[in-house]
């Protein structure tokens, strides 16, 4: 837990590290550096601030010079990725200069609860799920999305969702625009809470810091949204940013173990690194307070294999997704009373700090962990009656929870459906079933 208003604890890193690197003004460029600085327990972030003019990249347009990222070609209807210029200039992020802002992040003093609960709320998010986004946001304070942006990721094989309510559909796509899709809905998602998000792409941009309040938020959040509009191109150096983003948790580690938190270490990515060893890599995360989801933009089995042995080697908290299609038919296959949603994928995305979020896809749920991810869907995050002590109360509670929440959107039967199939449910935990409640000797 981080401390009170009145005693902040804040969370530590060197002062000689950048968190994000140069953001556009009206006149030239601004140049803005965030440096996370030790005084104590929970997170203090330093921004400063200095004006200045763009920078003359050779080869330029677009903003400070930089080239678009399109250096791709194909072979055998195959998208070939090629390696960057050595003299290839990424786009500037946020960087140093004379003005100070210090904002010190606590339980009572950091996220923004009531901002963050609007944005989920505009987007057809459970209230119980609202819930577990502002607990995850307080026991991860910050987020490094690791972003691949190399030339495989216009491959034409990616799905996202589009339109709204009823209309709402399924359509193919880039593996890009599949990723950017989910990571314009982060990047404004931490802007609007004040959750701290470094975006580290691979090629095309230095990093950028999402969700700091105060002078230059909005600014950084149309930077990396105009990022993202640039496009993909270059080869996988993915163990690059680890080395980095672990540099930057060791600093903080101490301050996170003392209040109980977390780093949040989210990797998206449609391929193998081809700067190294990724396993090799993230080894010093093993030691590090740290949750790790990995974001697949892929359905090749040669990637998804070695993305799975990485976590299988690995001693991690690590949580592998697929696209929201992919990750429904896994849970289907093995929990077939949750109907999955895009916000349920999201917040997973995201990094959620409920460790039933994570075990969804992968096993059936015991009755008691299938009970606290009801809560969250349907009955607002409230302790319900125990399935194994009282059926017919959980279950009145569940069906009353349901009449009072939106349907979601479901990507394996393309239509809305509530969040839970009450008859798999009570077939699967029902007293006429038995349910996987453990025993004591």
């Amino acid at each position: 837990m981080v401390g009170s208003a009145s005693s902040p604890n804040v969370l530590s890193a060197s002062t000689d590290t950048p968190l994000v690197e140069a953001f556009a003004a009206d006149a030239g460029i601004v140049d803005r550096t965030t440096n996370i600085h030790s005084q104590g327990g929970g997170i203090s972030i330093n921004v400063n601030i200095n004006s200045g003019k763009a920078d003359e990249f050779a080869g330029g347009g677009g903003f400070g010079g930089a080239v678009p990222m399109t250096q791709t070609h194909t072979r055998d209807g195959q998208i070939v990725e090629v390696a960057r210029s050595p003299t290839h200039k990424k786009r500037r992020g946020n960087k140093t200069g004379k003005e100070n802002i210090s904002t010190e992040y606590t339980v009572e003093g950091g996220i923004d609860e009531v901002a963050a609960r609007k944005f989920l709320t505009e987007n057809h998010w459970p209230k119980g799920l609202q819930t577990a986004l502002v607990d995850t946001c307080k026991k991860m304070p910050v987020r490094f999305f690791i972003t691949d942006d190399s030339g495989s990721m216009l491959t034409n094989d990616g799905h996202r969702i589009v339109g709204s309510g009823s209309k709402k559909k399924l359509i193919a796509c880039t593996r890009w625009s599949e990723l950017i899709s989910s990571l314009k809905f982060h990047a404004q998602l931490a802007h609007v809470a004040h959750a701290p998000s470094e975006f580290r792409l691979l090629n095309n941009a230095e990093p950028v810091l999402v969700g700091l309040p105060g002078e230059g938020s909005d600014a950084a959040l149309e930077l990396i949204f105009d990022i993202f509009e640039d496009g993909p191109g270059g080869q996988t150096p993915i163990c690059a940013q680890i080395h980095e983003v672990v540099r930057k948790i060791q600093s903080i580690d101490d301050h996170l173990r003392a209040n109980n938190q977390r780093a949040a270490v989210i990797i998206a990515t449609d391929g193998i690194s081809t700067d190294g060893d990724v396993a090799e890599a993230m080894k010093p995360l093993q030691d590090l307070a740290v949750w790790v989801v990995v974001r697949l933009c892929t359905d090749d089995d040669e990637v998804i294999d070695y993305w799975n042995n990485i976590d299988n080697e690995l001693e991690l908290e690590m949580d592998v997704l697929d696209d929201i299609e992919g990750e429904a038919k896994e849970v289907r296959a093995v929990n077939d009373w949750l109907f999955y949603g895009e916000p349920l994928h999201r917040l997973r995305e995201f990094g959620a700090a409920i460790k039933e979020m994570d075990l969804i896809d992968e096993d059936a749920l015991s009755s008691e962990q299938m009970s606290v991810i009801v809560s969250h869907l349907c009955v607002n995050a409230e302790r319900l009656p125990h399935p194994d002590e009282d059926w017919d109360a959980f279950i009145s509670r569940v069906k009353a929870g349901l009449k009072e929440h939106e349907l979601t959107w479901d990507a394996i039967d393309r239509e809305s459906r509530p969040w839970i199939h009450l008859k798999n449910l009570d077939r699967k935990y029902g007293p006429n079933q038995g349910s996987s409640a453990c025993t004591m000797s």
